[in-house]
């Protein structure tokens, strides 16, 4: 059985105005029962603002026009005054009648609540009841637009909130300090590494072009595990050295791999008709992008460090069509259980909705309500599976029987549901809580712990606000005050997009370099502006997001994957492109950071000690006067590297580092520089940043 998550969700930001709001709203209505009670201290009437996006696509069926509208609205929350002011323009017919519908949802008609004028402008109010005031607060009013040529209506309007300028305004904070050590290079897009039951010492990385290398740890060779690039959709949505999310995109070894030399690998594979999907959401008709396939491999000497995938060995478990080349997930994993979970994201495209133009031609596949919280699709969930089993509808693998919905008008092997592009899942190898990443639309990026049944809610959820879908416009994030989110599990963590644009799942870290590190999950964001300027995260007990500070400056690099040894040792994964073309992918270790300490008295002998360091590894010694933030000037090693000194600083000495990691200096040092000279070490290397240590006054 999966282990259940021991952890109470730290309420957020947004939870705990949630919270307030509700309590305030039983005190006015304690305070308003209360006939004697004749003077409030302040005004009690609150007015809500919303907003109204109309379109042809909002209409049931959707209806193929070129107008378009916009609205503003308000709520008294006190007297229950409903004010509009709504535009439009374009309506390919003569307009002849507008309403007000209610109650319904997206996708759902209702009756007609409030006639109106149907000239543009309209603009009118009304008392309503407090059911329907809690009805348009939902967001189950709408307006629709007729006109002659679509007499049920041309234009449709949800009543919405109005989106949040800023979800989480608190910014993430920086924490501990790490370094990383580059451990392989030469990659293209690495975005997964795991290790073999039974083989020490290797990290079998998955990269996005169809390689999986055999990483030696101890000393960074690699060489070609399995090589499915053959099977691959041609990368690159623009062609040659562009953007994708295509690929080979998650791998597992079997528990027993030691034994049965069993693994699995997610590809993105080029649709043929010859092999129709196993589950598909197309319309009759219409092709998919791509399929997602499920495979078994099989290695003939599974003990054997440097065995080879036997490339005739490929067991196809199932085929999945993908609507579009985004929001594939990917993360292939085994639980404590022995059953593998599977990754799958929404089929793409954009708040998981049909579009008509996705990348010049129409986006199908996700109906009109999506895929997300659908549990009659596969797509936007976790799927739990016996890879031996075979009572299958297609025979070629398990549906276990504790599945959450065996039984039900679902997919069986639902494990979970309600995701957007869960790209990156990990079990904790110690307690077995299971880490689920969930990349975001707009504005949030989410951190599950995963039970069996969850519904994370996707598309009406985006982390713990209110997802807007929004129409044909784009999808946004707003207060989740009015609706009800009751079955729907919330996350653990979240962040908005001044911090980053695409979460990266890792790996809980059980090493024992970083003992600080211990039980902290690790994760980071692709980039915070598309510029290869990833970031590296991690959570505190209480759930709290922080920063890395990382030794030698910032990651430099676009942040694609994690990976995790056979000790526990986390690895970072990433490249200087972004993209999945290119040969500068690199695969770094977290390591505890570069350390310089003092011993001695001054004035007197002083030494200066290093510890931390990679052996045999230069270190240069650097004195200063004082504090600065100064960057190493191009054309020399470690260009751009920032030191912790101000502009006087000067070499002392460079030393290597022994075979501990340890490099020492040691001298004389006069009164007068005792308190007044900082010292601090550069571990040299060929790398743009290198690491660097803490800064130390002589004293």
């Amino acid at each position: 059985m999966i282990r259940k998550s021991s952890r109470n969700p730290k309420p957020t930001l947004n939870q705990n105005r949630l919270k307030s709001a509700r309590k305030m709203n039983q005190l006015v209505k304690t305070l308003t029962a209360c006939t004697t009670f004749t003077f409030l201290p302040y005004a009690l009437a609150e007015v809500v603002d919303l907003q109204l996006t109309l379109d042809g696509m909002q209409e049931v069926p959707e209806v193929v026009t070129a107008a378009t509208g916009m609205g503003t609205a308000t709520l008294d929350k006190t007297t229950l005054e409903f004010s509009w002011n709504v535009s439009y323009s374009n309506l390919e017919g003569t307009p002849t009648a507008a309403h007000f519908h209610g109650p319904a949802p997206v996708c759902q008609t209702g009756p007609i609540i409030i006639t109106l004028p149907f000239q543009s402008p309209i603009i009118g109010s009304a008392t309503v009841t407090q059911q329907q005031a809690q009805d348009i607060l939902a967001g189950n009013w709408y307006i629709n637009v007729h006109s002659d040529l679509h007499p049920s209506g041309e234009i449709r309007g949800q009543v919405e909130p109005v989106p949040l300028d800023n979800p989480i305004p608190t910014p993430i904070p920086l924490g501990d300090r790490v370094r990383l050590t580059t451990i392989a290079t030469g990659l293209t897009a690495p975005n997964w590494g795991a290790s073999a039951p039974g083989i020490n010492g290797r990290l079998f990385v998955t990269d996005q072009d169809g390689i999986v290398w055999n990483i030696d740890l101890n000393d960074g060779t690699k060489s070609i595990f399995l090589d499915v690039q053959s099977r691959l959709v041609p990368l690159g949505i623009f062609g040659q050295d562009t953007f994708d999310e295509r690929g080979l995109l998650g791998l597992a070894f079997h528990p027993n791999y030691a034994t049965n030399g069993l693994l699995y690998t997610y590809t993105s594979e080029p649709f043929d008709p010859n092999h129709p999907g196993d589950f598909s959401t197309m319309p009759p008709g219409v092709d998919p992008n791509h399929q997602s396939v499920i495979a078994e491999w099989h290695v003939q000497n599974p003990t054997d460090p440097n065995a080879t995938v036997d490339q005739n060995s490929i067991r196809i478990l199932m085929r999945i069509d993908e609507p579009q080349f985004n929001h594939n997930g990917g993360s292939v994993n085994f639980g404590p259980d022995g059953m593998m979970y599977v990754s799958l994201g929404d089929g793409g495209q954009a708040d998981d909705q049909n579009a008509a133009d996705f990348f010049g031609g129409p986006a199908l596949g996700h109906g009109c309500d999506g895929n997300g919280r659908d549990r009659t699709t596969i797509l936007g969930s976790l799927i739990r599976i016996d890879p031996q089993g075979n009572n299958s509808a297609n025979g070629s693998y398990g549906i276990p029987a504790d599945n959450p919905f065996v039984g039900e008008n679902a997919v069986e092997e639902i494990f979970a549901y309600g995701l957007r592009n869960p790209f990156r899942a990990s079990f904790d190898q110690a307690t077995g809580d299971f880490y689920v990443a969930d990349t975001g639309q707009n504005h949030v990026e989410e951190l599950n712990v995963v039970q069996s049944g969850d519904n994370f809610g996707w598309n009406v959820m985006e982390g713990t606000f209110r997802f807007v879908r929004n129409g044909a416009s784009a999808g946004y994030a707003a207060s989740a005050e009015h609706i009800d989110t009751t079955g729907i599990t919330m996350p653990i963590a979240e962040y908005d997009h001044d911090e980053g644009i695409a979460i990266i799942g890792g790996f809980v870290y059980r090493g024992s370099d970083v003992p600080s590190l211990n039980g902290r999950y690790l994760f980071g964001d692709f980039a915070q502006t598309f510029q290869n300027d990833g970031r590296v995260f991690y959570l505190t007990p209480n759930d709290e997001i922080k920063e890395f500070d990382l030794a030698g400056g910032v990651f430099g690099r676009s942040l694609l994957g994690f990976g995790q040894d056979a000790n526990g040792e986390v690895y970072i994964l990433g490249n200087g492109t972004g993209v999945p073309f290119g040969s500068t992918g690199e695969v770094l270790r977290i390591d505890p950071p570069l350390s310089l300490e003092l011993a001695g008295e001054c004035p007197g002998r002083v030494t200066a000690t290093v510890k931390n360091a990679v052996p045999g590894r230069k270190i240069a010694f650097l004195r200063a006067s004082g504090r600065g933030s100064v960057k190493i000037p191009n054309g020399f090693p470690c260009a751009e590297t920032t030191l912790g000194l101000n502009q006087t600083v000067t070499l002392v000495r460079v030393v290597n580092a022994n075979g501990n990691g340890v490099a020492s200096i040691a001298g004389p040092v006069g009164a007068n520089a005792c308190g007044k000279v900082l010292l601090q070490a550069v571990e040299l290397s060929n790398s743009q940043n290198c690491a660097v240590s803490n800064v130390v006054t002589v004293q």
